[in-house]
């Protein structure tokens, strides 16, 4: 195709040679990129990594079980506890809420925690509640939760869920 002076002007060409279907494909594969980018996860807390002294325990040997807990409530202080070693991983820890929290005692008397909890994003928007799941250690006096992990989604999550069942946590 040729322009006013007559030279070739192969973007009109091209233009013209493209049905609005293809047009239409290309937006539709652009728009799907767009939005892929944009509705990428974007937890409301920090990647959970076991500190000292705990970083440092061997692994759980291959084929190991857990063995549940008996269901027990939580007295205020150790809610508290709960609620101070989650905020630690959490991005915005003045955003932090709580959902459902629960317990178990194991034969060994640590307390398995799991719940939920929810916070703003790197971006300021609420994330969906995700699961923890932690022990409690230290005396009943002066109670301290160590998290082991915060799962948003996926595979995580499922696994998190599972360990909070085994534990004896429904």
């Amino acid at each position: 195709m040729s322009n006013e002076t007559g030279a070739h002007d192969p973007s009109a060409a091209d233009y013209r040679a493209t049905s609005p279907y293809e047009w239409g494909g290309k937006l539709f594969v652009a728009l799907c990129a767009l939005l892929a980018g944009c509705v990428q996860s974007d937890p409301a807390y920090l990647p959970v990594t076991l500190q000292p002294p705990y970083s440092t325990l061997p692994e759980a040997p291959a084929g190991a079980t857990i063995e549940p807990g008996m269901p027990v409530k939580l007295n205020a202080q150790q809610q508290e506890a709960v609620i101070a070693g989650v905020r630690k991983w959490m991005k915005d820890p003045a955003s932090v809420s709580f959902g459902l929290m629960s317990a178990a005692r194991t034969r060994r008397g640590g307390i398995v925690v799991c719940g939920e909890v929810t916070g703003r994003n790197s971006a300021g928007v609420v994330a969906p509640m995700a699961p923890f799941i932690g022990m409690l250690t230290a005396s009943p006096s002066s109670p301290e939760f160590v998290v082991v992990d915060i799962a948003a989604d996926g595979g995580p999550r499922a696994e998190l869920e599972a360990l909070c069942r085994q534990s004896g946590i429904v």
